[in-house]
């Protein structure tokens, strides 16, 4: 099964990278705006064939209109490299990433053609840069997906989030949505402490094996909260309102996540 999964994928992603090559290449000689919204579109298609390739199935609770409209700045845990194919394919998104993605093959010049907003954690000096970037296609009504624990993680504890580019929505004045991710099942098995590994990825696990693993589920569950949207227009722009931002984010994602865990320990 695997295998049929890769050969199609390995089929597909090319069209999509040619599609993403001529959508750049169209709005630069016609001039035209909105570049990172229709970007985001056909990133949330490849999403979109990515989920049905893996047999990823959703539940949502929450209001998700507002995110289709676009130009919001969108908050979640994160688990790994799935939740990014997950939350792609509900809403179109451009992603928030570390540079070490940008290096990977084909993996690493697809997401640069997508408009990643690459981040080096070591370097503070460019975070001004990455927020411009950010307002930038913020106010072109591109979603931005951030993961504002920095790293992903096995789920046991949501990490204090680096609040540096909650700058960009407060700049843009534009809408933030906090969201949690919850995987349910895989393989039609409950997620356990045994399993979880087979979908997350974190710490210094190996991409290309995991991904390969990945291909051999059959099945895979994953819960989506859309936490009420918050309006950024009762924060200051300044240090204290991006840190207030943040932990109203943080507050909202944990204290979901709080409740799911208390309901798996009743039962």
């Amino acid at each position: 099964m695997r295998w049929v999964k890769s050969i199609v994928l390995l089929l597909v992603w090319p069209i999509f990278f040619v599609i993403a090559l001529l959508i750049h290449s169209g709005v630069s000689v016609l001039r035209l705006s909105l570049r990172w919204r229709w970007i985001s579109r056909l990133t949330r298609c490849f999403a979109v064939m990515l989920r049905m390739i893996l047999n990823v199935k959703i539940t949502v609770e929450g209001e998700r209109d507002r995110l289709r409209s676009g130009g919001c700045f969108i908050v979640s845990n994160h688990l790994g490299y799935v939740d990014g194919i997950v939350l792609g394919s509900m809403f179109p998104v451009i992603y928030v990433s570390k540079k070490e993605v940008r290096g990977w093959p084909l993996i690493g010049q697809w997401t640069a053609l997508c408009g990643t907003i690459f981040v080096d954690r070591k370097r503070k000096d460019k975070i001004p840069l990455l927020v411009e970037e950010v307002v930038t296609k913020l106010r072109q009504k591109a979603n931005i997906l951030n993961f504002p624990e920095g790293t992903s993680t096995n789920g046991e504890r949501l990490l204090p989030f680096q609040p540096a580019l909650f700058a960009a929505p407060l700049r843009a004045r534009a809408t933030v949505v906090p969201v949690t991710l919850t995987y349910r099942r895989i393989n039609d098995e409950p997620l356990s402490p045994s399993n979880r590994d087979r979908v997350y990825w974190y710490g210094d696990m190996e991409f290309v094996g995991h991904f390969w693993n990945l291909l051999a589920l059959r099945t895979i569950e994953v819960a989506l909260k859309i936490h009420p949207a918050i309006e950024t227009s009762q924060y200051k722009n300044d240090s204290l309102g991006r840190k207030q931002l943040s932990q109203a984010c943080y507050e909202s994602i944990s204290g979901n996540a709080k409740r799911i865990e208390r309901r798996r320990v009743l039962a």
